[in-house]
């Protein structure tokens, strides 16, 4: 079985249109469906916004199907000036700032066809959304994305050694003003009129960046994501050392 995981269900909904479900779960951590894409046995499931609900998420998924894979995707902010929206980063390595660790990643994928860069990534557990920042993360780790949940998903998957595979679409470049969407969107990735309008009656020069971020950006980077994970799944499960996990 291969599961592929992330923290918002939209973030990977697309794949559904090739997903024959067979049946679905909802736990206090994560929401799961079982099923088939590809004649390989998949998981598709999501595990919230964060470190920690990503590792607790990720646990659960791994003490009750085992799966031979993990691939977590969805998107993530460029602190490479090279990438733009929606290009695709295949993570080498996991950084972690705060720990000064850096943990390997499964990348020993087949040829895909869709472009995309190998290099590390970050995960903080905030979101970066101040261009000076950004730099001062890309010189500090090296890392060519930033994302939320990566570093939470290998410490749940160490013990078993299960192999993590991560994918980020890049949803904002480096050099891009955003709204600190933690500050507006609760854990689901809501939008939450409570804190959103206050914040942005106090920052209304963030008003646009927002909604090209939300009406352009996003969509692009979620389209590009789910086009990627299609064909590095079809490959995967062409792959014989995969079908016999």
């Amino acid at each position: 079985m291969i599961a592929i995981l992330s923290a918002l269900p939209n973030e990977i909904g697309e794949l559904k249109a090739d997903f024959r479900s067979s049946g679905g779960e909802h736990t206090k951590n994560i929401q799961l469906s079982t099923g088939e894409m590809y004649g390989k046995e998949v998981l598709l499931g999501h595990t919230g916004v964060g470190i920690g609900r990503a590792r607790a998420g990720t646990s659960q998924v791994i003490q009750m199907h085992k799966p031979a894979m993990i691939i977590y995707a969805g998107l993530g902010g460029a602190l490479s000036p090279d990438l733009q929206i929606g290009d695709i980063v295949l993570g080498s390595n996991i950084v972690s700032l705060k720990k000064g660790e850096r943990r390997e990643l499964f990348a020993d994928v087949p040829d895909i066809g869709h472009p995309h860069k190998r290099a590390d990534l970050l995960t903080e557990n905030r979101f970066i959304h101040e261009p000076g920042l950004k730099r001062r993360l890309f010189a500090d780790s090296g890392a060519f994305a930033v994302d939320m949940e990566t570093w939470g998903v290998t410490e749940a998957a160490a013990q078993s050694r299960t192999p993590v595979i991560a994918v980020r679409s890049v949803s904002d470049k480096s050099g891009e003003s955003l709204p600190d969407m933690g500050k507006i969107y609760n854990a689901e990735g809501r939008l939450d009129f409570g804190k959103s309008i206050p914040y942005f009656s106090s920052s209304p020069n963030l008003i646009y960046p927002y909604l090209r971020f939300r009406l352009r950006s996003y969509p692009k980077a979620v389209r590009t994501l789910n086009v990627f994970l299609a064909e590095l799944l079809r490959a995967l499960c062409e792959d014989e050392k995969i079908k016999q996990s």
